[in-house]
């Protein structure tokens, strides 16, 4: 077989191994020397990336708690990719899709049992959170701030180095596909040394301080943050959100840089909530407002998201303080920065966190009894897929190539794309 493959014609060779599952082609390296050459050929592995993974389907990357954390018992978390297929439509309500549950070697450094991965210590704050998935590449934080980058498809990874702001205790970061220098980077926000009182005892904030690291580099670099800051305030993100054709985006906020002692800024509310932007093209931070909404309530009382829906930014997720308390809303951004009131649903039942909106109208939740469904806004309908976790942190994103033979190591880059990954942190 193998030889008979061999001695297909060249275009017909790259056509039939384009089609085959990463699993396989890391296999067939060992056939022959073009098939290893070929293989690992940037030109090939783009070309992979369009034609095995197909539009019939569409994926989802899931994290969720399987075992609940006590003061006795450590907290499991498995992570998951839910295959639902497009053409979907009909009345069942448990419709057919497939699980597959995501290996992760224990050189990586986790505590693994089968799939599921126990975290450390008992009742306490440490956890391990997907910063963003794209082309295939998993880009994990783990609980004491490492970064990890790992493609579950050919199962490599590679621990990134760390920071080249040294004195960074805490950071904010964003991971995605830079479509300039075709390259994948990570993008930190990291606090700019600790706080301090001047002479007339006034707490004063320093600005935040930025990175970037870049895969076929292996390295970080401080990049300026000039718009991040103005003459009595600065801005700060709370959470990363997605990169779309090579901006970051982040939901935060603006606060001032001085304060007549500490307990005034713990008193003190931020000026107002913003998203942040970076690009990676012209290398600049950015910043836009929010709907005029949020001045009342901010995002602490709503738990928004913001993604990339029907070609437009959207923000979306559920309100739980004001008039409209646990309505869910939807806004779209136009061109311009101005936004409109997409639709607001005063109650879904049964429902209680929101984590990705996907094709024309359906949106990924988090059910009471913490199974994974999904709501049709125009139809009011209820579909649950055999995927459960209980009470803890959960996220998704929408993976648009999720399975590749992208390598982690740093040794090829891919063809320029239209690249988007939405991170939903809950």
């Amino acid at each position: 077989m193998a030889e008979l493959i061999c001695k297909m014609p060249e275009e017909m060779t790259l056509q039939f191994l384009s089609r085959l599952p990463p699993k396989s082609l890391m296999r067939f390296k060992c056939i022959h020397k073009s098939w290893y050459a070929l293989i690992n050929n940037p030109k090939f592995i783009d070309k992979h990336l369009h034609l095995y993974n197909k539009d019939s389907y569409t994926c989802f990357l899931l994290k969720r708690s399987v075992v609940a954390r006590t003061q006795s018992i450590k907290e499991e978390i498995l992570f998951s990719f839910l295959y639902v297929p497009n053409d979907n439509d009909d009345e069942d309500s448990h419709p057919h899709c497939v699980v597959e549950d995501i290996y992760f070697p224990t050189a990586m450094g986790l505590k693994t049992k089968g799939h599921n991965i126990e975290l450390p210590g008992s009742y306490g704050g440490e956890t391990i959170y997907i910063l963003g998935h794209c082309d295939g590449i998993i880009c994990l934080v783990y609980h004491s701030g490492g970064l990890v980058f790992y493609n579950p498809s050919i199962r490599e990874f590679k621990i990134i180095p760390p920071s080249c702001l040294t004195e960074s205790f805490s950071c904010v970061g964003g991971f995605g596909y830079d479509p300039k220098c075709k390259d994948y980077k990570v993008v930190n926000i990291v606090p700019s040394g600790e706080d301090s009182y001047d002479h007339n005892q006034r707490l004063v904030i320093y600005p935040p301080r930025a990175e970037v690291y870049t895969l076929s580099t292996d390295s970080w670099r401080q990049i300026k943050i000039d718009y991040l800051e103005t003459e009595t305030t600065s801005f700060w993100p709370d959470i990363y959100q997605m990169c779309y054709k090579g901006v970051f985006y982040w939901l935060g906020h603006e606060q001032d840089k001085e304060y007549l002692c500490y307990y005034d800024r713990l008193s003190s509310p931020s000026i107002r909530d913003v998203i942040l932007l970076y690009d990676t093209g012209e290398e600049v931070f950015r910043t836009r407002l929010l709907p005029d909404s949020f001045k009342d309530l901010g995002l602490h009382a709503l738990s928004m998201s913001l993604t990339m829906w029907n070609g437009s930014i959207a923000l979306f997720g559920f309100s739980y303080w004001g008039p409209d308390i646990e309505s869910f809303k939807i806004w779209m951004m136009d061109d311009f920065g101005s936004w409109t009131k997409h639709l607001t649903y005063e109650t879904i039942m049964g429902i209680y966190l929101s984590l990705v909106l996907w094709r024309s109208d359906d949106v990924l939740m988090v059910a009471n009894d913490g199974r994974i469904v999904s709501y049709s806004l125009s139809r009011d309908r209820v579909k649950y897929f055999p995927i459960q976790g209980v009470w803890g942190t959960y996220q998704a994103f929408v993976c648009v190539n999720s399975n590749s033979i992208v390598s982690v190591k740093g040794g090829n880059k891919v063809e320029s794309r239209d690249i988007q990954t939405s991170n939903v942190l809950l």
